[in-house]
Order: structure tokens, then sequence, then C-alpha cells
């Protein structure tokens, strides 16, 4: 079953919309349908926009974010350690990824009438880290205009057409602090950093707790999203039980990222300021407005980030000028619908505070 196709979530993107619904017992699809009453706050209407906003992508699909409620309509967001990447030892991608489900949060909570404002705060503990408190409230101008194609926003790895990005959306990519490279300049880089990643044991072991060998999972990659065939997955099991692959071996293993690296438009590079845990919190908000941005255009996208993870982040600084790259994904036109990945249930992510 698909959301209601009414203007609150609308695309020009192809394939079937998920059933936000069938990510919690609760239906949630009036948060499609109606604008909150401006008289007041339904709490209905808020576990909705939490659970729509649950749909916000993480590298894994590890979902590290949790939410905790500390006041009427005002719930704390910060990061889980309990789901941290061992291939993510500054934490980067998961500090990006509670940015990405934040600016989630906030472009689903406008689509239905509400304000989402957070005040950010950093705050370690022993369970992960506070990035700032976010408090409902009745919206009092229009809604931004992303806010009707955030539940578009889709990752595809399937190979995309080579034609060139429009002007308009290289420009906004651009402004979202982007630089965007010729995929031929990045492909051998690509092919160095995918040969690292399978010679890494953090990057196998990662593999092997995230893999999920099925196709309902809550959490985790499962296969209809990774588009593996039964030739992938027995490469796939074999990778697993090695834990790091010969040299040669992870040559041949890393063709398919170079493959669907040359079959894009461009690839995108986003650019930061320092490594702080607020300013990486902002790059993953930028990632999704830049995501639904190229979805809602009908355009594709899919992060290539062994680049980043692996000593190549190196060589790319150098490609773009010295600048500190944070993420690297493929743009172009894809013309095959992808599979759209599974995500917890609200209650899962709705956790006490941590002390």
């Amino acid at each position: 079953m698909n959301p209601p196709d009414v203007g609150l979530y609308t695309a020009r993107s192809s394939g079937a919309r998920p059933s936000l619904a069938d990510l919690d017992d609760s239906a949630i699809a009036g948060v499609y349908a109606a604008r909150v009453p401006r008289s007041e706050i339904d709490p209905a209407t808020v576990r909705d926009v939490l659970t729509a906003a649950l749909r916000a992508p993480s590298a894994h699909n590890a979902q590290p974010w949790r939410l905790s409620e500390v006041g009427t309509n005002e719930y704390l967001v910060w990061y889980a350690a309990a789901d941290k990447l061992r291939a993510d030892p500054d934490d980067r991608d998961g500090l990006m990824a509670v940015g990405g489900f934040y600016e989630t949060l906030l472009l689903v909570a406008e689509a239905a009438g509400l304000a989402a404002p957070i005040a950010v705060g950093v705050r370690r503990h022993g369970a992960g880290i506070d990035l700032g408190v976010v408090k409902f409230a009745r919206l009092d101008r229009e809604p931004d205009r992303l806010s009707g194609s955030i539940g578009s926003r889709q990752c595809n790895r399937f190979p995309y057409a080579r034609t060139p990005l429009p002007p308009g959306l290289r420009h906004e990519l651009e402004d979202l602090g982007q630089i965007l490279l010729s995929p031929d300049r990045v492909a051998g880089l690509v092919s160095r950093a995918s040969v690292l990643s399978w010679k890494d044991r953090r990057f196998v072991a990662d593999l092997e707790e995230w893999t999920r060998f099925d196709t309902s999972a809550p959490d985790g990659m499962t296969f209809d999203c990774l588009r593996l065939n039964r030739l992938d997955v027995v490469a796939f099991r074999v990778a697993l039980a090695l834990r790091t692959l010969p040299t040669w071996l992870a040559w041949i293993y890393a063709q398919r990222d170079v493959r669907l690296t040359r079959a894009s438009s461009a690839m995108a590079v986003l650019l930061a300021d320092d490594r702080r845990p607020e300013t990486l919190f902002d790059c993953g908000r930028r990632l999704i407005r830049s995501w639904t941005l190229i979805n809602s255009l009908g355009y594709a996208w899919h992060p290539m980030s062994v680049v980043i993870d692996q000593s190549t982040v190196t060589d790319l600084a150098e490609l773009i000028g010295g600048h500190d790259p944070v993420a690297i994904y493929r743009v172009g036109a894809a013309p095959t619908a992808a599979a759209w990945s599974k995500r917890r249930s609200l209650d899962a992510v709705l956790v006490p505070a941590p002390l």
C-alpha cells in the first residue's frame, strides 16, 4: 500500500512509494492528508511525523538515531553508540545520519503543518552523543519547498544515464556546499578505495553485522536493496567467510563500484569546515536536502562512501583543492526503480533519555 497521493508528499521520481504505515502499528497516512489545526497540536500527528522521519537514510541502514521525550512535544535527538560502525571510528557517518534524520523530521513536520526547530547542544555520554532538543509547534508560514518531496527521497544503486545534469540542479547542489566532478576523474579512486575496503577487516565485519539475508529485516542491508543476484550472493558469502580478501580478489569485487561510478552523470562531494559533531550534524542535514532535491527533479543518487572511509580521502581532498570531503555520491537519471529499504518501529527508537 502506498501513501495517499496528496499534495503534502508529491514527487516526479518513478517507482512505488513505501507504506510508512507499515513501519509501525499506528497508521500514519494522515500526516500526508491534512494540515494540523491551528488551535492545537495533536499528539497523534506528532507521533506520525516521528514515524515518517524514520525513513531517513544511514550507512548500512544502521539507523543510529534515538529520540527521548523530555517535555510536552519536546524530544532529545541523539546518536546511539550501540549502532556505531567499525569503519566509522570518528563517528562521521553516524553523526551525519542523525543530522539527516532531523532534516527528514523537519520536512515531514512542515508537510503536516508543524514547525520543528532544534536547539543544538552537543553532549557526550556513555550511550552516545546528544545533538539537541526538538520542540514541535504550529507552523506559521508556508512549508519548506522540499517538504512535498521528502517522502520520495530514495537511494538507487542501479546504473544511471550519463546525460549532463541540468545547470539549475548543479548550481543548487553547489549552493549546498558540494563540488561536482566527472565520474571518470573519480573512478580510479573508487577502485582503490573499494580494494582497500575489501582488505579491511573493519569493513567486512560491518558487512557481516549489518547484512540481512532476507527482505523483511527492520534494519541493515537487505539483498533486494543491495541489488545482488544469486552469483553475487555466493561471492558475498565467500567474502564474509574470508573476513579479508587478497588483493587480486578484492580488485575483482571492486569493479562493481567502478562500473556504477562510470554509469553516472556526476559525482558530488560534500565539504565540511571541520569535523565537530555539530558540523557533521549540519552536513547530514545538507545531504538530505540535496538528495530530496535530486529525487524531486526525477534524478537519482547513491553514496560511494568507501572513498571517504579509506586513505583515498586524502587523494580526493587534493583533487578538490584541499577542501575536507565528508561524503561523495553518484548523481544521474536512473531508468530502473529501486527497492525500498525497511526501518525499525518508532517504539524501538523512542527510549528514555540517556544519563
